[in-house]
């Protein structure tokens, strides 16, 4: 007889896995023991798990920034014509002029309110330093009027003039007056 003997264990017994159904039915969770789950008193009701939060979808196109451009047209102006005073018209000292220029808008952007004809070079003619711009679609022909005031002093005059952005971007062509100024006519004795 064996000196000592020990107990044989079967295979399966000692396992902590489920028996194998031997129907139809799923399968069983082993029950826990106190080696692998701590006892918790007495058992919760068991909870559905909740779904997966579904990660928040950004949009493919980020929205404009404050420091994007804005404009998205251009701005361009085209001389056609002097339609009053042609270059070189004589004035007497003080007489009141009003200076037009056709014009053609040649940019993709509309002239609007905040426009301007400004004074670039020359003397002034005693006209204010800018003046609003005559709105015009693109594409649109348009009329440029500035009224001035000949010098009190004889001589050959020039004021030079361009359109200006709401930004304060000059642009297009130059425009300017071409006058001269003549001595007042004396009466005779």
């Amino acid at each position: 007889m064996p000196a000592s003997a020990s107990p044989v264990v079967s295979p399966v017994s000692a396992s902590p896995q489920a028996a194998k159904p031997t129907s139809g039915a799923p399968p069983t969770k082993p029950a826990a023991t106190a080696a692998t789950e701590p006892a918790t008193g007495p058992a919760e009701p068991a909870q559905t798990p909740a779904a997966p939060e579904t990660p928040t979808e950004r949009p493919l196109i980020e929205p404009p920034t404050a420091t994007a451009p804005a404009a998205s047209c251009t701005n361009d102006a085209r001389f056609i014509r002097d339609v009053t005073i042609p270059d070189g018209t004589q004035f007497l000292p003080g007489q009141i002029l009003l200076k037009k220029w056709g014009m053609q808008n040649t940019g993709t952007c509309n002239w609007g309110p905040n426009y301007r004809l400004v004074l670039i070079g020359g003397d002034s003619l005693a006209a204010a330093g800018e003046v609003a711009l005559y709105p015009a679609l693109a594409g649109a022909d348009a009329t440029w009027e500035i009224p001035m005031v000949a010098p009190q002093i004889p001589g050959a005059y020039t004021s030079r003039w361009q359109a200006r952005d709401p930004a304060g971007n000059l642009f297009g062509a130059v425009v300017f007056i071409k006058i001269n100024v003549i001595p007042m006519p004396t009466a005779p004795p």
